[in-house]
This record gives C-alpha cells, structure tokens and sequence, in this order.
C-alpha cells in the first residue's frame, strides 16, 4: 500500500490566494476554502465560484464573533471569483499535473490513499496557524484526464476545462471510506524559526515522510512545495487513522 501526503486548500501565495481558510483550534471546526483558478475557458456551465464557499465561511465565522474587517474585505473580494475546487469531496476526485507535481499519482493502485491537508489560520490567535489533515481517499481509479467521459467531465477541476491538459491525472476514489474530515485533525507543529514540521508523534507513528523512491526525505517539512511526499509506512498511517474517530464527508463545505 502507498500513501501520499497532499497539501491542499488556500496559503498565502499567489497561487494559494494570499489568504487561508480558517479554524477553530478549540473545537477543530473549519471550513476547506480551495485555491483561485487561473484557466479561462470551461466546458459550458462547469465553472465553480468562491460563492460556494464563501456563504458557509461567512456563517462559521460570524457565529463565532469572528467576521472582523479583515475577513469581510477577503470574502467580498473573492465573491464571482472562479476557484479550482480540486479536490472535489462530493464527486470524490483529485487531480494534478502528471509531469510535475501529480507525477506518482499516474503510479497508485486501487486501494491505495491520498492523504490531504491544508495550512489553516485560527479565529482564536491571529498568528497562529494550524497544520492539519483535511481530507481522504482510498483510491479506486486513475486514469489521464483526456480518458474521462464527457459525460464525467464536471466531477474534477482538471477536466472542467476545455481543452483540458494531456498529461493531467485523475483519480477516482471509493465511495463509502473517502471524504472531507468534519473536525480536521492536527498534525504539524511550528519549530526553527517559523517553518512546520509533522509532530514527533505523527512522525512516528506514520514512519515519517519519504520520496517516491522510497528514500528518506531530509526532514518532515510541511511547508513544501512540489512533488508530494509518500508517507513511510501506509499500513501504520490507516491504523492511526482508525483510531482517530473522525468522520469523513461527501461534501466540499457542509456537514
């Protein structure tokens, strides 16, 4: 079995969308607030917009006295906005650049998982943030986008597009034991300065991070950029996550 650490969801990059989404560390309630989309042209009517998100951020924020000026500015900016819903928790895809960044997922079989998480910013601590698994997928199918079927090609935002890329990745997971996390789940501490790292105990339990060779990575920094991470020992990670009692669902913004 492999599994793959996939980092997900709004940052303050450009191409994260200069924000991030927000938590409650108290009660580990958040909402997935995904990255802008920069394609221009979509198939008909397949285009998603920030509303989408927008509406629920709004209410999980105000019903804990959090709408402050600062997030009233970002959501007000982002309303009409397109975004890359990518992954897509209701239709259970995930896609990504399959010679770049996406380039091992073309290499997973069924039964194996993708692991998602997303740097997430508190209501409580302005300064804070909370490195935190959001999402995951057993993986049932992957196939080169051009494989999907028109009739399918609305699930993923890889293949929302027309034309869409050749070499772009599409998997496909199980319905049933796949989903978005209700509550997240940390998994990342800040040390040395700024940057974060997976906790020593997630580390151990999870057998650490590895490259797609199998060969150790240098350290567990979760600020990466790139080709994902293979988590060292994927047996060890599903039987963690058992014991972790959270329930996944099919939906991108609601319970």
């Amino acid at each position: 079995m492999k599994a793959i650490l996939i980092r997900v969801g709004a940052d303050s990059t450009d191409g994260g969308g200069n924000w991030r989404a927000p938590v409650d560390p108290e009660t580990l309630e958040y909402v997935y607030v995904p990255i802008p989309e920069y394609t221009s042209t979509f198939l008909y009517g397949c285009d998603r917009r920030f509303d989408e998100a927008l509406d629920p951020l709004s209410r999980f924020l105000d019903s804990r006295g959090s709408l402050t000026a600062r997030w009233q500015k970002r959501i007000a900016a982002k309303r009409g906005q397109i975004m890359h819903l990518d992954p897509d928790f209701e239709h259970l895809t995930y896609g990504d650049i399959g010679d770049a960044r996406g380039r091992d997922l073309k290499h997973l079989s069924p039964g194996d998982l993708l692991v998602f998480y997303a740097s997430l910013r508190s209501i409580r601590q302005a300064d804070h943030l909370v490195y935190a698994m959001i999402g995951q997928f057993v993986v049932d199918e992957v196939l080169f986008a051009p494989a999907v079927e028109s009739s399918r090609r609305y699930e993923n935002a890889h293949t929302r597009k027309d034309p869409v890329f050749p070499r772009d990745i599409v998997v496909r997971a199980r319905v049933g034991c796949s989903g978005r996390c209700l509550r997240c789940v940390p998994i990342g501490e800040r040390r040395d300065g700024g940057n974060y790292y997976l906790t020593p105990e997630i580390e151990s339990a999870w057998g650490g991070l590895v490259k797609s060779d199998g060969s150790p990575r240098r350290s567990s920094w979760l600020n990466m950029s790139g080709a994902p991470p293979l988590i060292g020992n994927a047996e060890a990670f599903s039987s963690w996550w058992a014991r972790q009692d959270v329930a996944l669902v099919r939906s991108n913004f609601g319970s």
